[in-house]
């Protein structure tokens, strides 16, 4: 029998394997190292990973620990992330033996880059990018990488695109529109996948201090990965105001934000406003009827099961039910569908789904689970503040293995304003 194999058979063996398998065999040669750091081979691995029906994707789980005082980036199931023998296993943090164990695991993930399960119904990754915050604000995912910020108003503006699966990170050129005055600027963000051109594009909408409600049109700008540039966009931006406590999601190719009109118009509602990352441009879709017109709309963006969707946010104003929309069919304002009731006082904000329709929130500084079905909540005793708290699906992948690494350097911004006319 020949020992040789098609390349296309190398190709199909080696993209069924996981991404820590494929960075120790680009050591077998030079010939596989290329095959494997190759665009093509990044593309039909990710395909494999995304469309796997037996690996579903995990629920990745960020949060800050403030007894750990660190960030923690956690993996869990997409169908039951909080099993019944979870709640047996925290430990108690005032012990001195549990510090020795957290200081032994924190050294053998520095030494070895090793993955530790702890407790052991969840994995444990680590991001080895310190913040100037306490924690990064994670602009979103796709495939795998997830887009940060480090924002510090009038110092500080950093932006990141990091795999963790394979450990490297991309820290992005200083945006075009930096600080033109002590006063910060209002910039909201969106990170997202443009599928026909394999590139990933993160835009900012930038409001300069201004008068609160005057209609002014902010300027926008997009880094794309493929050029590793910023440039301003200059399709037609609406004066709507984008809601400061929401952040973006991601879905049907466009990256949407709650917004609204301005207060001293007439006709006064709430919307979802998109920008569209294939013709770069954006577009209004309206909300539920009965929501339109609300002084405090106490909701944000988010996605259920692939749709479009509002969830409760930040609840307030003395709410004891809060309600979950879907949009059946993107962007028919008609379709908006309410889809549950959430009775929980005092909620904060939902941040996920599981597979099996549980509800993941935030409540006083701690992650709650809600079971629509019993309407039982329970506690995973896993606290942090309330805006550290970020859930998304996560499939392992080899983003930006063909990226050349960058040394960072943490600098205070000094980029100033720059007119969009240059």
């Amino acid at each position: 029998m020949s020992d040789y194999l098609p390349n296309e058979v190398i190709v199909e063996i080696l993209s069924r394997l996981p991404v820590k398998s494929l960075l120790r065999f680009r050591c077998v040669s030079k010939t596989w190292f290329s095959l494997i750091s190759s665009p093509h081979f990044l593309a039909t691995h990710l395909n494999g990973a995304l469309t796997n029906p037996q690996h579903p994707p995990y629920l990745l789980l960020r949060h800050y620990d403030d007894r750990l005082q660190r960030e923690r980036f956690t993996l869990h199931s997409p169908d039951d992330p909080f099993p019944r023998d979870h709640f047996t296993k925290h430990l108690d943090f005032s012990s001195p033996a549990i510090h020795v164990l957290l200081f032994s695991l924190d050294k053998e993930i520095e030494e070895n880059g090793a993955f530790f399960a702890y407790p052991s119904d969840f994995l444990e990754l680590r991001c080895q990018y310190e913040s100037i915050n306490r924690y990064w604000t994670i602009v979103g995912s796709a495939n795998g990488l997830f887009c940060l910020n480090d924002y510090v108003p009038s110092f500080c503006d950093s932006y990141v695109l990091w795999n963790l699966s394979i450990r490297k990170a991309l820290f992005l050129p200083d945006p075009n529109i930096g600080f033109r005055s002590k006063k910060p600027l209002k910039h909201f963000l969106g990170f997202g996948y443009h599928s026909a051109t394999d590139d990933y594009k993160l835009v900012r909408v930038v409001y300069l201090p201004d008068p609160v409600d005057k209609a002014v049109k902010p300027l926008v700008e997009m880094y794309a990965l493929r050029t590793g540039a910023w440039r301003f966009i200059t399709t037609p931006v609406p004066s709507y105001f984008i809601e400061e406590r929401t952040s973006s999601i991601f879905t049907n190719g466009s990256v949407h934000w709650l917004a609204r009109t301005p207060r001293r118009e007439g006709a006064f509602r709430h919307l979802i406003l998109s920008f569209d990352m294939g013709d770069e441009a954006f577009h209004e879709i309206a909300v539920p009827t009965s929501l339109q017109g609300r002084q405090h709309l106490n909701m944000a963006v988010a996605v259920f099961d692939g749709s479009l969707a509002l969830v409760p946010c930040n609840g307030g104003w003395g709410e004891e039910s809060h309600s979950v929309w879907v949009m059946k069919e993107y962007g028919v304002a008609g379709s908006w569908t309410k889809l549950l009731d959430i009775d929980v006082e005092e909620l904060g904000k939902v941040i996920g789904f599981t597979r099996t329709g549980g509800v993941l929130a935030t409540k006083a500084e701690k992650l709650i689970s809600y079971d629509p079905g019993s309407q039982k909540t329970t506690d995973p005793l896993i606290h942090g503040p309330v805006d550290s708290f970020y859930l998304d699906t996560y499939v392992e992948s080899l983003v930006l293995l063909d990226v050349a690494d960058l040394i960072f350097r943490r600098q205070a911004s000094s980029s100033i304003y720059r007119n969009n006319t240059e």
